[in-house]
C-alpha cells in the first residue's frame, strides 16, 4: 500500500514511518521546508520525499501530492508547545487539512486516518469513550473537531473511509525536551533537582512505539470515526515521576509540589480504548519498561 504520511518528521510521526516501512508499506513523506529531519534521517532514503508547506499549498501542489496514494494518515498540525492551545494557526490547519481530504478524494485514496486529540472531550465523564460528549475549551481543540465534522463530509462525497485517532498522552524517544517525561529523566541524569507539582492528577501515558501501532492499526482498519489510541491503564503524574526516580535511582532529586497545581487542570484523563483493541493492535511496552526505554535513549543522547 502506498500511504501519504503528512508530519513524517514530527515526534509521533516519525514513529510512524517506521512502523509503516517496516510492515512493507510504501511511504511518500510530506514535511515543511527547513524542518529538522533528524528524527528520520535514517530512514530518509527508504520514503518518497516531499518537501512544501501542506497548509498553504496550491491545489495542483496538493494535486501531486497525493496522485498515486492508496492512504493518508493526516499528522501534520500547529504544535509547538506553550503555544499551540490558543495559536491562530489552528484555524490555517482545519481550512489546510479539508483541502487534502478534498484533494485526495479527487486523486482516489481510499482510506484516510486523521489525528485529533483528547482535549476534545467534555472531561466530566470519567473514562472517555469515542461516544463522551465533546467541549472544545481551546482554539486547538476546536479547530481539531471541526476539522473532523468537515473530514466526514468530504470523506462521505467521495466514498472514503475516514477514521480519526484521537491521541492521549506519550513520551518517548525524540520528545520535545521541555516537556515533563525528558525534563525529569534529564534533569535526573545531571543529578539535578526534578521541580514538579503535587502530581496528583490521573492521566493516560502511552510510549510514542505503541502509539504508532495504534495509528496504523486504526488506518489499516475498517473503522470509522473517532478513535482513542491510549493505554487504558489509570496513572498519576507522580507515579511517572517515580517511577523514573527509582529507575534512575535518584529518588531524593525529586522535589514533588515545588511547581504550583493549575487549578484549571482536569483531574482524570484516561481512554476507553476497547474499540481500537478491536483492531487486534496491543501495546508492547508497559510503564516501567516504557520509561526504561526511554531513559535509555535520552542517557545515549547526553553521551
Amino acid at each position: 500500500m502506498k500511504v501519504l504520511l503528512t508530519g513524517c518528521s514530527g515526534f509521533v510521526g516519525a514513529q510512524v514511518a517506521r512502523r509503516l516501512l517496516d510492515e512493507g508499506h510504501q511511504v511518500r513523506a510530506s514535511y515543511l521546508p527547513g524542518d529538522n529531519l533528524s528524527r528520520i534521517a535514517d530512514i530518509l532514503d527508504r520514503m518518497e520525499r516531499r518537501e512544501g508547506d501542506l497548509f498553504h499549498a496550491t491545489d495542483d501542489d496538493l494535486a501531486r501530492l497525493c496522485e498515486g496514494v492508496d492512504a493518508c494518515l493526516h499528522l501534520a498540525w500547529f504544535v509547538i508547545p506553550g503555544k499551540y492551545l490558543p495559536a491562530p494557526e489552528n484555524l490555517d490547519c482545519v481550512k489546510g487539512s479539508v483541502r487534502l481530504f478534498a484533494a485526495l478524494g479527487q486523486a482516489g485514496c481510499r482510506r484516510i486516518a486523521s489525528v485529533g486529540t483528547c482535549f476534545e472531550y467534555d472531561f466530566s465523564y470519567g473514562y472517555l469513550s469515542e461516544s463522551t460528549p465533546t467541549s472544545a475549551d481551546s482554539l486547538y481543540a476546536a479547530a481539531k473537531t471541526a476539522t473532523l465534522l468537515m473530514g466526514e463530509q468530504v470523506a462521505r462525497l467521495h466514498d472514503i473511509g475516514f477514521a480519526w485517532p484521537r491521541l492521549f498522552y506519550l513520551y518517548g524517544p525524540g520528545e520535545d525536551p521541555r516537556r515533563l517525561v525528558p525534563h525529569v529523566i534529564n534533569s535526573l541524569l545531571r543529578g539535578e533537582p526534578a521541580a514538579v507539582t503535587s502530581g496528583r492528577q490521573v492521566r493516560d501515558f502511552m510510549h510514542v512505539e505503541d502509539v504508532a501501532g495504534g495509528l496504523v492499526a486504526a488506518l489499516l482498519s475498517d473503522l470509522t470515526g473517532p478513535v482513542n489510541v491510549g493505554s487504558g491503564e489509570p496513572v498519576t503524574v507522580r507515579q511517572i515521576v517515580a517511577t523514573i526516580a527509582g529507575i534512575l535511582g535518584r529518588p531524593d532529586l525529586v522535589q514533588f509540589g515545588a511547581r504550583p497545581d493549575n487549578p484549571t487542570d482536569p483531574p482524570f484523563i484516561v481512554a476507553n480504548n476497547q474499540k481500537l483493541l478491536s483492531t487486534g493492535w496491543r501495546p508492547r511496552y508497559d510503564l516501567e519498561s516504557g520509561l526504561g526505554h526511554a531513559i535509555g535513549w535520552w542517557r545515549a543522547q547526553a553521551g
